[in-house]
């Protein structure tokens, strides 16, 4: 992607972003009457972000999970074709 290009698309992001947030502000103080203070406002971003930090977290534990779980897998997989081979190999040829 051209340095441009990536810089305008960018921007289209930011802009996008900005009319989102907006439009959310717009809606949280119609529904809360005029009567939304900004350290409430503080405290729910707050709590949001710890929220979503946590499920960083989480969603980063379950990935190693997922790779450990894969790892065994494979291994398993590997042993059982060994096997398989090598009973392959002792057992008599059988007539078709």
């Amino acid at each position: 992607m051209t340095q441009p290009k990536a810089l305008q698309q960018a921007t289209e992001r930011l802009d996008a972003a900005v009319d989102d947030l907006d439009s959310r502000l717009q809606q949280v103080f119609a529904e809360g009457g005029g009567n939304v203070s900004v350290a409430a406002l503080k405290e729910q971003n707050r709590f949001l972000t710890d929220e979503r930090d946590q499920l960083l977290v989480e969603l980063e534990a379950e990935r190693r999970r997922i790779r450990r779980l894969k790892a065994a897998n494979d291994e398993v997989s590997g042993r059982l074709d060994a096997v398989l081979g090598t009973i392959k190999d002792m057992m008599p040829a059988m007539p078709g």
